[in-house]
């Protein structure tokens, strides 16, 4: 088997884990492959898997960080359809499966197909620009986000749904969530918690200046579009808390479900609302 290693490098406990399971994997017959940051900081190009034909060259992606390391994954491994092995390096997560003294259990059960894997809807958004058309793409497994700069005034939502206008809405943003998102930012927001394992996009306003501002739950037919209204604002849009793009005044954000699917490997060690109740207790979501 064919594992790939994805790796925090800003996290020396992730890196010795990697330089160890260099070394032990081969003798458990298992070739090991590194994503090419890590590769180069170890200055084993050899190792590398690239950045093309990625399910051709590994079979389980595993990631040693934490839920930001995870999600980064999940955009970069979209659409090959490889499992991925959440290993939990720092504080306690939704998305990882295992801390790190389980590791060699759950890689035992990897080995000998004892696991199971849960798929996870994305979010894909792109951002068109007048008689430009489509200026930019993404894709994300936690959220699509429209917010205003530390410095802005407030702006203005032209929000949709489907071929519907529900409203124009002065706020600091919105957020456009999918189900494992829904415990991120959208919660802060006053979004609900909604189990990752549904199929649904959540529109939740940020610090909107209405009453009439609640968040929607909308079908995964649908498409979200957004048309800013912000002359000489500030604004930014982000995916997953991690990737950013400029917006423009009159931009329109078209989000919908994603024809791209996450799959993370479950071994049956953590409950989604097992989970959620220790995160809500320690005041973590």
């Amino acid at each position: 088997m064919r594992f790939g290693l994805i790796v925090h490098l800003g996290k020396d406990i992730a890196i010795s884990t990697a330089k160890g399971l260099l070394k032990s994997l081969p003798g458990q017959g298992v070739e090991v492959l590194l994503d090419p940051e890590t590769a180069d900081y170890l200055h084993l190009p050899e190792a590398s898997f690239g950045e093309e034909d990625l399910a051709s060259k590994m079979d389980v992606a595993v990631v040693l960080g934490g839920d930001g390391a995870l999600l980064n994954a999940a955009r970069r491994l979209a659409g090959t359809g490889l499992p991925i092995l959440g290993v939990n390096v720092g504080h306690l997560g939704f998305l990882t499966e295992v801390e790190l003294e389980g590791m060699k259990y759950a890689f035992d059960r990897i080995l000998s197909g004892r696991y199971e894997t849960e798929e996870r809807m994305m979010v894909h958004a792109e951002v068109r620009r007048g008689e430009q058309g489509i200026v930019k793409e993404f894709i994300g497994l936690n959220d699509v986000v429209i917010t205003k700069g530390a410095f802005a005034r407030m702006i203005r939502l032209d929000t949709h749904v489907g071929s519907s206008l529900i409203g124009t809405y002065p706020a600091d943003g919105v957020i456009v969530a999918t189900p494992t998102g829904s415990t991120g930012y959208s919660l802060s927001a006053g979004g609900p918690i909604v189990n990752p394992a549904m199929n649904m996009l959540i529109l939740t306003f940020i610090c909107p200046h209405t009453l009439g501002a609640r968040s929607f739950v909308v079908s995964p037919e649908d498409e979200i579009k957004v048309v800013l209204q912000a002359q000489s604002e500030e604004v930014m849009l982000t995916i997953d808390g991690q990737v950013g793009f400029r917006l423009e005044h009159q931009d329109e954000v078209a989000v919908r479900a994603a024809t791209e699917k996450t799959y993370l490997i479950k071994l049956g060690y953590r409950d989604f609302y097992e989970v959620l109740k220790t995160r809500l207790a320690e005041g973590k979501v």
